[in-house]
């Protein structure tokens, strides 16, 4: 009987000791991964990817909720990991960015091109199904051929 747990136990403690040494971790687990500002402008230019930039203040309420509801959202995750550079930006931290983008209020986002010209921002809180659709807006280049309404109404992808 005891040899025949041996082989089991040393089996267990090796997927123990793997499992710890090498966890594994899915996109949206990790959360979105965010960059500084001008890493994440780099980045967007040399990888050919859309930016998407949050202005937040850590004093800021809404900057919170959007942090404990709307980049909690599994989908949104996923999706801006996938398809965009995610930049974060602390207002209160880096005052000549929020200059340049005339930020007014918070939180603010951004979107920028590949090229990294400004399309157009959105300020205020977004619930996750709202940012998601917006996010999908933008990525899709929808924005360049019909206005953000006409977009959910013929429900694109």
């Amino acid at each position: 009987m005891r040899h025949q747990l041996l082989p089991k136990l040393i089996l267990f403690i090796f997927i123990l000791n793997i499992t710890i040494i090498f966890p594994t971790k899915t996109p949206a687990s990790d959360g979105i991964q965010w960059e500084s500002y001008q890493k994440g402008i780099v980045r967007g230019k040399s990888e050919k990817k859309k930016v998407f930039l949050n202005f937040y203040s850590d004093r800021c309420q809404y900057c919170e909720s959007m942090e404990k509801e709307t980049f909690q959202n599994s989908a949104v995750i996923a999706y801006i990991n996938r398809n965009f550079i995610p930049i974060k930006v602390n207002s209160d931290k880096d005052h000549q960015t929020t200059i340049d983008f005339n930020v007014t209020g918070l939180p603010s986002f951004w979107f920028l091109s590949e090229k990294g010209d400004r399309i157009g921002n959105r300020p205020g809180f977004i619930p996750a199904n709202e940012m998601l659709s917006i996010l999908k807006y933008i990525q899709s280049n929808s924005y360049l051929k019909m206005s953000f309404n006409t977009f959910l109404e013929e429900k694109v992808p």
